[in-house]
């Protein structure tokens, strides 16, 4: 009379761990992709705060600096969003164009955003 086969056999369990092993990495390469695209997305969010709270005080204040590049620091949201302006004329006598590079730390390694804003003399 035959034996009950009792378990499983090696090959049985290498399959499922295999199986196992395959999925894992699947499902922690999803999850890294979701959050670097989550962190994308909290910059991006960050950098157009930052831009719209720059020009509406730069409309308030009537900014009209002197010279042509300037730099600063805006706090927005407990964190610091480290700007940069170029200005440029725009061949209108009383209007400039400014190009706003905006970053995360100071020394301008982690870009936020990049936006053009226009500035009119007071």
């Amino acid at each position: 009379m035959r034996r009950r086969q009792q378990g499983f056999t090696l090959l049985e369990v290498s399959v499922a761990l295999a199986i196992a092993a395959v999925l894992a990495v699947i499902t922690s390469q999803v999850l890294r992709q979701r959050l670097a695209i989550q962190d994308n997305v909290q910059q991006h969010r960050l950098g157009v705060l930052c831009a719209r709270e720059l020009q509406a005080r730069f409309t308030v204040e009537r900014y009209w600096p002197t010279t042509q590049q300037n730099t600063g620091v805006l706090h927005q949201g407990g964190q610091a969003c480290h700007w940069h302006l170029q200005l440029r004329n725009t061949g209108v006598r009383d209007l400039r164009r400014g190009e706003l590079q905006l970053y995360a730390d100071r020394d301008e390694r982690l870009p936020l955003g990049h936006y053009v804003v226009f500035l009119e003399r007071p």
